[in-house]
């Protein structure tokens, strides 16, 4: 078997582990297997000028090239022009003078608008998935953007604007009446350009198509879906919007008229936006062939968040880049869809290092042109819906408005786990409402009435079903779990715990919902029977990791990745707690395996492996009483690398350091018992999968390094893992009290 690193995806061997988890699509169309849209160019050119250069050089340049004046564009020193001859030969003789900084051919942009589904009546799934059935599917519970919870705290701030660049908005709809932006500067049908931005009676946006203050008009919808998707008002009409009392200012630039659509009017739409006071801009649109002005113009606008969609055409935006979403930008972010099972749609772009993260975008209900309803999906839907949350978490943060590049990362640190999506995007995750908007942190109890129960829980707040990999292990000791949780914690998968010869009934019923592709038994047949094993291969195909003793079945768990890895993490074999704080740590610090030690001599099967490795470094977890130096030199040695120690003055302090150093910053913090090992193991992959670090605690106290650290991360979430008699109500109440 070869493990994926994270870094480095390792060559496929027998098992093939991808470093993609399964994306099953309802259509069967496997995932990439789409080609880009054809590209629609104008046949004009847009110019930019180098600074300083005059009206005269420019039209020097014009007359030279054969070029015709069509526009300005709302960029500094660039223009619209139309070449008298072909556009090739027009870029070729611009490019020869000193004067252009660049040229590019001006592209029309289309909606990223995918299949739609049936008109129904139903639930709004991506705010609240009760399992209903949208469309003819039966939905995951909680697989959805926790939005009525988020409701809670915020609706939205009255005063933020929220842009809708698309095809306009119909503000007779009665879910859309009372959101339209207005301008307060212009005095309506005077026919007067009142406050002298170039606009005449933009009393609640702009058609840069028509060049008027119409922002809708016929039978276009899908500006008016997508403005819903966002703020649909909750007057007991029709459907409630994310952020339900924000304004919506409508920027009209998307038709089928073939004039319209075009990068120029996409830039003039952008900046007009930014002026008038949008934070958050929906583009809800996009096209194959790249723009450097169009980039330029939301580079320009950093305190503005430009909420993209991925593109509907089922391929890969690493490899074939759609624009906006494409554009490496700080203040974008971009969107696939899932669907109401959790799983990425099938006709929904993707990108492990251009698209951002999911939100829902299929068999989405929102308002549509004459007063009625309707369901629609692409991820058009998803980046509506992920303007929502932008305006929600804005509107209780009002810090992050304005600061566009803060508010993305926000977003994505606050998102929830949604490991179906690992390796398709860049963070594995689904928009959250609720903990996007929390002032102070949700703190919430993961447990069940034992320890395998309390292990089913905390899979359950984290892992949605078909999971691909699952990690099975005693909860009669720890050292087999430490290596199977830490390779669990990169790999985006749970732990669960068994006896020796029996499955617990908590744990069988979440290996039930889980319908993992495939079980890895962690230890020898004594540790867990083969009789457990057989048991589990009803489930599906399960394979043992396991050696002659603790330290080798930590190899046998590491035997899978390659040479070269970044990482080798090093605990003691004796005891449990510096290598629970390790687990959701080494994915962050780059990946790699977990191997096991004693306190004074390093076991052969350890030594062997760190010579086979060859990391670039080793981190030793827990001080020289837990692991001497000789030791460390030993590893050291073997190794042929450098090694960290994270260390502190305790099991508590160790824990913190770990988490100081893996976690500069982090919205989910996991805290267990630390000094009882069960509740912990499960507890480490779901802080893989959250991007937080495990903290510990005694039975009476949450203990001073575990306190500071929780004050310097000031995490949204806070996991505890364990029941009253583990984790005792008083600690809750300790740590709540560090946010008044």
């Amino acid at each position: 078997m070869a493990w994926p690193s994270i870094a480095h995806p390792a060559a496929a061997a027998d098992p093939d582990w991808s470093e993609r988890a399964p994306s099953p699509t309802r259509s069967g169309d496997v995932k990439g297997t789409g080609g880009p849209a054809e590209s629609q160019p104008t046949g004009r050119l847009i110019v930019r000028y180098a600074e300083g250069t005059s009206e005269a050089g420019r039209e020097r340049v014009r007359e030279s090239a054969g070029l015709e004046l069509v526009a300005d564009v709302a960029l500094s020193d660039t223009e619209l022009v139309e070449p008298s001859g072909a556009v090739a030969q027009a870029i070729t003789r611009l490019d020869a003078q000193a004067a252009i900084e660049f040229v590019e051919p001006e592209y029309r942009r289309a909606q990223a608008t995918g299949p739609t589904g049936e008109p129904l009546f139903g639930e709004e799934w991506g705010l609240h998935n009760t399992g209903q059935t949208i469309g003819g599917f039966t939905g995951v519970p909680d697989v959805d953007m926790n939005v009525p919870e988020a409701w809670a705290i915020t609706t939205g701030s009255p005063g933020l604007i929220v842009a809708v660049l698309d095809d306009g908005v119909d503000f007779s709809h009665p879910d859309l009446a009372g959101r339209s932006w207005v301008n307060a500067d212009e005095i309506a049908g005077n026919l007067v350009d009142d406050d002298l931005n170039g606009y005449v009676d933009d009393t609640n946006g702009w058609d840069f198509c028509n060049n008027d203050n119409t922002v809708h008009e016929g039978t276009a919808s899908h500006g008016t879906h997508v403005a819903g998707s966002i703020a649909a008002s909750g007057n007991g009409v029709g459907i409630a919007g994310v952020a339900p009392t924000v304004q919506i200012m409508a920027v009209k630039f998307i038709s089928d008229d073939p004039l319209c659509s075009t990068d120029q009017q996409a830039i003039n739409a952008i900046a007009y936006a930014a002026a008038n006071g949008a934070k958050i801009i929906n583009a809800s649109w996009g096209g194959y062939d790249v723009s450097a002005s169009l980039r330029t113009a939301i580079e320009s606008v950093p305190d503005v968040l430009v909420v993209t969609a991925a593109g509907n055409n089922n391929i890969d935006n690493d490899l074939t880049p759609l624009y906006p979403a494409s554009y490496d930008l700080s203040n974008i972010l971009s969107v696939a869809s899932v669907h109401n099972e959790g799983y990425l749609s099938g006709f929904t772009n993707f990108g492990f290092e251009s698209v951002d993260l999911s939100a829902p975008g299929e068999d989405i209900l929102s308002s549509v042109v004459g007063g009625g309803w309707a369901y629609s999906s692409g991820t058009s839907m998803s980046a509506a819906l992920a303007s929502g949350v932008a305006a929600l978490a804005a509107s209780a943060r009002p810090a992050l408005l304005g600061d566009a590049a803060a508010l993305r990362l926000h977003l994505i640190a606050t998102a929830k786990a949604l490991p179906s999506t690992l390796g398709w995007v860049a963070s594995p995750r689904l928009l959250d409402a609720r903990a996007a908007v929390v002032s102070r942190p949700d703190i919430r109890r993961l447990s069940g009435a034992n320890r395998y129960a309390t292990a089913a829980a905390i899979s359950a707040a984290t892992f949605t079903p078909h999971v691909q990999y699952l990690f099975i292990a005693t909860g009669l000791n720890f050292p087999d779990a430490l290596a199977g949780g830490a390779l669990a914690a990169q790999l985006g998968s749970p732990l669960l715990l068994v006896q020796t010869n029996s499955i617990p009934p908590a744990t069988l019923a979440e290996v039930q919902r889980l319908q993992p592709e495939e079980i890895y038994v962690l230890g020898s047949s004594g540790v867990v029977s083969e009789s457990v094993a057989v048991q589990l291969s009803t489930h599906a195909p399960t394979y043992r990791l396991a050696g002659a003793n603790r330290y080798a079945t930590a190899v046998a768990v590491s035997s899978g990745w390659p040479a070269g890895v970044p990482n080798v993490f090093i605990a003691t074999g004796a005891n449990f707690p510096d290598a629970l704080a390790g687990v959701p740590a080494s994915g962050a610090l780059g990946g790699g395996p977990l191997l096991l030690t004693a306190q004074t001599s390093l076991p052969p099967e350890t030594a062997a492996e760190l010579m086979r490795l060859d990391p670039a470094r080793v981190v030793i977890l827990g001080s020289s009483g837990v692991i001497s130096d000789a030791v460390a030199s030993q590893i050291s040695a073997a190794a042929g690398a450098p090694v960290l120690r994270l260390a502190g003055a305790n099991r508590f302090a160790t824990a913190a350091t770990v988490s100081a150093y893996a976690f500069p910053a982090a919205e989910t913090a996991f805290v267990a018992n630390g000094l009882d090992f069960p509740d912990a193991l499960a507890g480490g992959p779901s802080g893989g999968a959250f991007g937080g670090p495990l903290l510990l605690s005694t039975a009476t106290s949450a203990q001073p390094p575990t306190m500071q650290e929780l004050q310097r991360l000031q995490p949204a979430r806070i996991f505890i893992l364990g029941g009253p008699s583990v984790v005792p109500d008083a600690v809750i109440n300790q740590i709540d009290a560090l946010f008044p």
